[in-house]
């Protein structure tokens, strides 16, 4: 296995490694390293079935069930689908849903930040990808808190974002209908610190498109504030822009970045991800 650097912020590249060495504890383990060392690891030219990726994926730990049951893998359900392209091979129109849900995931976000245990890792794997547009775009969030100056780290260390699900679904770009109560309920508002202690010592920003408003603020000035600062955030040099090639895997921890796609043509071009999500197993903390 050999390493080399993606960006200057963050990220690895790793090859050497085909799904035989992939399956191994020990190259999981290898893996799980580099990830929490360098936020971004990409794996090329990977050949695939939906039983190796979700197999890769349980080595990082349980996965979790994303909230929309139509966007799941019809066998295996820990699949979520990013995808344009319909069952009968068509793409999708830009108006509907599934194209607004889409649009939605070029804001800066990290996953399952509004669970009251967020995901630890998120992996997709490419399996079609378009010839403009759709890369992905990684953003360090312990740089980006490193950068700041003492005042407003203090200011920052003191604060606590609402993260809401039902929130970011109905600010996607486009017409969505409205979840339900019994939707609601699966996935109530939790409030984390903007401000993450990492084990290693580390704290980063813990923010992104899934936060409504800062606790116990004017709702509509903190979000203004909130959308703010993570612009800012991601304006410092320490952002990696991923284009996609087929056949790459490419997994990321969420605990210290942000994430968003870049536009593309959605009614023009077929692109399609599998996405699995690595369960957290410990609360946000706070300084």
């Amino acid at each position: 296995m050999e390493t080399s650097p993606l960006h200057s912020a963050l990220g690895v590249r790793v090859t050497g490694l085909d799904f035989d060495c992939l399956s191994e504890p020990a190259t999981a383990e290898a893996l799980a390293v580099l990830l929490a060392r360098h936020q971004v690891v990409l794996l090329r030219d990977q050949e695939l079935s939906a039983e190796d990726f979700v197999t890769f994926c349980r080595a990082f730990g349980d996965l979790e069930l994303l909230p929309e049951p139509d966007k799941r893998h019809p066998e295996f359900p820990e699949i979520f689908r990013l995808t344009n392209v319909k069952p009968d091979g068509s793409l999708t129109l830009p108006d509907e849903p599934q194209a607004v849900f889409l649009r939605g995931t070029s804001r800066w976000h990290t996953d399952s930040s509004f669970r009251a245990i967020p995901c630890l890792a998120t992996a997709l794997y490419a399996r079609e990808v378009t010839p403009v547009g759709g890369e992905t775009e990684f953003a360090n969030m312990v740089s980006a808190y490193e950068n700041l100056e003492d005042e407003e780290r203090e200011e920052l260390e003191g604060l606590e974002a609402v993260h809401s699900y039902a929130f970011s679904r109905a600010n996607n770009p486009g017409r969505v209908e409205p979840m339900s109560e019994e939707e609601r309920r699966l996935v109530p508002d939790v409030s984390h610190p903007v401000v993450r202690c990492h084990s290693d010592g580390r704290r980063s920003i813990y923010l992104g498109g899934h936060v409504s408003h800062l606790a116990g603020q004017a709702v509509e000035t903190s979000r203004a504030k909130v959308r703010a600062l993570e612009e800012r955030l991601t304006a410092v040099g320490n952002v990696y822009r991923h284009s996609w090639r087929k056949g790459d895997l490419l997994i990321w921890d969420n605990r210290t970045t942000l994430h968003r796609l870049i536009p593309y043509e959605i009614g023009r071009y077929p692109r399609s991800l599998w996405r699995c999500t690595v369960s957290g197993s410990e609360p946000v903390v706070g300084p």
